[in-house]
């Protein structure tokens, strides 16, 4: 049933590779179980040889599957995943190893679990990478599969399976059903993995400018809250700042859309890379970016704001030699503790940020919730930080 469901999701998305691997190795896993049960009636070559024949080429394709589904591309790796197979049944050809009912025991548990452990440092980089709790699922899954099959090997000496009247020693029945279990669980977190990576995917592109790749307006007012929500967010003194690149139509107008574009990108890189991690970044729209500086950032770095201005000013972008520079106005609203009424904190900021304009763009105006707009006093924070902060205790009272 679940080789059935990833066939089916494999036929809904025919370009993943991943899904195209699982698929032909549950489907080859399930098979094979069902020639291990026929043994009574199939001759040993097909119930044992090509069952678990199959059972092992399953996990190598899982492996191949795994290694699509993290982006890896290994050299040989499909002989690799092919190899276990051949060796099973190449060993089974010889009388006396497919008579050894012992020895075919230790081979395939060694089989077994090689293909198990080669599984779980790719699932385990995977999740370093992109975190998904299903992938834990399968890492505790195929670890465990391969861990039984190891312990197989001593309990075969300590008591050796010997079939008599129909029955076997318990441990054996009982590692058979774990078996049954964990392809199982193997097979469900596989499945659940695609569907967490989809819904994820699909929650990152809501959230996500498709241009700069930083935060959307929804996005950046919802990290802004969750920021706020934790201990100490809520501080007074933390700053709302709307970005405008200057002259952008000139931009579009002269070097063209591609150009226009280029530079958006550039600028939303450098505001990442130039503010600390605490402070959040996002497109709000067009030219426009938003910034929010924590309280603890702004007393750290009081002239932050006009740094970047600056910095932004010294950017030069290249797209197909051609150099536009830019510079940015910045409008910033100093917040109070406590909750945040967002859309006035913005209109605060838009304010300041008309004021920028008006007096000549390419400077920083800020303005607390008290701010008016065109009567309020210009102020460069780098020319008076100390008035920066006695505006911030002013929006807090």
């Amino acid at each position: 049933m679940l080789s059935g469901f990833l066939t089916l999701l494999w036929a809904q998305e025919r370009d993943n590779r991943a899904l195209g691997f699982w698929s032909l190795g549950f489907s080859a896993g399930a098979l094979g179980m069902v020639l291990v049960s026929v043994r009574e009636l199939a001759p040993p070559i097909v119930a044992f040889g090509l069952g678990n024949g199959l059972g092992i080429s399953c996990l190598g394709l899982i492996w191949l599957g795994c290694l699509a589904f993290e982006g890896e591309t290994r050299k040989g790796a499909g002989l690799l995943a092919a190899a276990g197979g051949v060796v099973w049944l190449s060993l089974f050809a010889i009388p006396t190893f497919a008579a050894d009912l012992g020895a075919r025991i230790f081979a395939a548990s060694i089989l077994y679990a090689g293909y198990s452990f080669l599984i779980l440092p790719v699932l385990f980089f995977g999740q370093r990478r992109e975190p998904l709790p299903a992938r834990m699922v399968a890492i505790v899954a195929f670890g465990t599969h391969g861990a039984a099959h190891l312990i197989r090997i001593p309990m075969q000496l300590i008591e050796p399976v010997q079939l008599v009247a129909g029955h076997a020693p318990l441990w054996y029945g009982a590692m058979t059903f774990a078996f049954f279990l964990q392809g199982l669980a193997s097979a469900l977190a596989i499945f659940a993995m695609v569907r967490e990576r989809a819904t994820r995917r699909y929650k990152i592109a809501s959230e996500t400018d498709a241009l700069t790749l930083l935060r959307n307006r929804r996005a950046f007012i919802d990290a802004i809250a969750r920021a706020r929500g934790g201990a100490g967010g809520s501080a007074p003194g933390a700053l709302l700042a709307l970005v405008d690149a200057d002259h952008f139509k000139q931009v579009n107008d002269t070097y063209g859309h591609p150009a226009g574009d280029a530079v958006l990108v550039e600028l939303g890189r450098l505001l990442t890379r130039e503010v600390p991690e605490a402070a959040i970044v996002g497109r709000l729209g067009g030219e426009e970016f938003g910034v929010y500086l924590p309280a603890s950032v702004v007393l750290r770095q009081p002239d932050l704001l006009d740094d970047l201005r600056i910095r932004v000013g010294h950017m030069l972008v290249e797209h197909e030699d051609q150099l536009p520079a830019i510079t940015i106005s910045i409008g910033a609203a100093s917040l109070p503790s406590g909750p945040l009424d967002f859309p006035l904190a913005l209109a605060r900021a838009d304010k300041a940020l008309y004021a920028s304009k008006k007096a000549g763009r390419n400077r920083v105006t800020w303005g607390g919730l008290d701010f008016v707009g065109e009567g309020q006093h210009q102020l460069d924070v780098t020319e008076a930080p100390s008035e920066l902060s006695s505006a911030a205790s002013r929006s807090a009272a």
